[in-house]
């Protein structure tokens, strides 16, 4: 609700999200790929490490996750790395999307 002194109307904040949306989409999509790859690779050494260290996966549910999430995470950059650029960044990325379970995501067939 606006006040006495408010003179913004509710287009004008929509029209501000809006923008900000933008903004965050062209971002995602001009660093998210390097960011989500490097972001994924230290969460599944800190997941695997923190496994390896505890001797237990069972004892804090908190390692598994970080690593699951952090190979989500190192997927999607190379899965939006391959969107924009029609290549894979590394033949390791190139070898996992290949996999019957993926492949049919793949954004870059192969022959």
């Amino acid at each position: 609700m606006a006040g006495p002194g408010d003179t913004r109307d509710d287009g004008s904040i929509m029209i501000f999200l809006a923008g900000l949306t933008i903004i965050g989409v062209i971002l995602l999509w001009m660093f998210g790929a390097g960011m989500a790859r490097f972001i994924g690779i230290v969460l599944i050494l800190d997941g695997v490490g923190g496994m390896a260290i505890r001797n237990s996966v069972t004892e804090n549910p908190r390692f598994p996750i970080e690593a699951v999430v952090g190979l989500g995470l190192w997927l999607l950059g190379h899965w939006l790395f391959a969107a924009k650029d029609g290549l894979w960044r590394s033949r390791l990325g190139q070898r996992v999307w290949r996999l019957p379970g993926l492949s049919w995501m793949s954004p870059v067939r192969h022959g």
